[in-house]
Formats: structure tokens, sequence, C-alpha cells
């Protein structure tokens, strides 16, 4: 039995079912995608390819440089080199049990904000400000990750440390969401609702009744 932890939902669909082909980051291009303006980038997208325009999360950068950066290369719409993934691998999964642990959305909506206040308690303030230091700021994967982006905008005096916390509770929450989203829609796992206090003793042997064989693997 393996136990795969994380966040990427993507990692997971390739561990399970391999990844179609995509042409590799071209450095040159790349660069150039990171100095031009989002804006100019989305009306790129939205010129050459409007069904993925009017679906990417148009905040995020890094996804529509990657869109951008795949139709230049490529000569071809995003959507249909993605639609042409899926159904490269949209066959059979590996001959394994795939179980997914979910939480109800109180007891998962308190975790997180155990979780948030335990990061700050333990420094997520002064541990940004020393990444600052040594160039976080030019890290621009980085600077996307939930608790980092909403520091160092504290740090530079957007909003108070109470008003920070707060935001980075509500980021987690929304990413919490889109995740389970993307996993219903994309995986196909057997979910498991855990209890709030249930030992991970108790979890095993509800995964182990289910499948048996997992006993052995």
């Amino acid at each position: 039995m393996a136990l795969l932890c994380g966040g990427t939902g993507l990692y997971f669909k390739a561990f399970l079912e391999g990844l179609g082909d995509a042409p590799p980051a071209d450095p040159a291009l790349r660069a150039e995608l990171e100095a031009t303006p989002l804006a100019a980038l989305l009306r790129e997208l939205a010129a050459r390819d409007p069904r993925t325009y009017e679906t990417i999360a148009r905040q995020n950068s890094r996804r529509v440089i990657r869109a951008v950066e795949v139709i230049r290369l490529t000569g071809r719409p995003f959507c249909a080199q993605r639609a042409a993934w899926s159904a490269a691998t949209s066959g059979p999964q590996r001959a394994v049990p795939f179980f997914g642990l979910s939480r109800g959305a109180d007891d998962l909506r308190a975790r997180i904000e155990v979780r948030v206040d335990e990061m700050f308690r333990r420094g997520l303030v002064e541990e940004t400000r020393r990444l600052l230091e040594r160039g976080l700021a030019q890290n621009p994967t980085a600077m996307q990750a939930i608790g980092y982006r909403q520091v160092v905008e504290h740090l530079r005096g957007a909003r108070a440390l109470s008003d920070t916390i707060a935001l980075v509770k509500t980021r987690t929450r929304q990413l919490a969401k889109r995740q389970m989203t993307w996993f219903r829609g994309q995986a196909r796992l057997t979910w498991l609702e855990l209890a709030p206090d249930e030992p991970a003793e108790q979890t095993v042997s509800r995964l182990l009744a289910i499948c048996p064989a997992a006993a052995t693997g």
C-alpha cells in the first residue's frame, strides 16, 4: 500500500495514467513571455484560443504563460492539445485501487484555521522576511505560494497582520475547494470521509476492509 500526499492533482494523474506529449519549456520564449504584461498575454490567448481564455484562471500568470508558450511553439490552440492529452490518458488506470481521504466541511475548516495559526506562531513572517533578503521576490513560482505571497504583501504595508492571517485562511479554504473539485472531476477514485477525531489506525483498518488485497501489497 502506498500513501501519496500533496496538493497538485496533476502529479497523481500522471502517476496513475501517464502524460501525453507536450512541448518542453523554451527558455528564451519563456523569458520573453515572463517579461510581457499579463494583459497582453491574455489578449493574445483570447485571440488565438478563445476556449482556453474562457476557462483559464486569468490571474494565474504561470498558467497563462504556459498556454501562450505552447500555442507559439506548436501553432495549435492549447485547448486542443489538452484534449489530446486527456484522450491519450483516458484508458484503463493501473489495476490498483485508488482511494481519496476527505473530511467534512466543518472539520476541514477547523483544521485549516489551526494549521494557519500554527504557521504564523512558528515564525512564517520572519521566515518570509529572511527569504525576501535572499531573493524570494524574484521567484515567481514561490511568490504564488499561499502564505508567502500574503506575508510579502503584509511586509510591504498592504495590510495588518491580523488581516493577513485571515486572508491566508481564506485562500487556503479556496484552494482546498479547488483541489476537491479537480479530483472529483479528473481522478477516478473511491472516497472515504474521515471522522474529526478518527485515529490513523482506524482509517487503515477501514481501507483494508474495503480492499483486503492491500494488506499483502
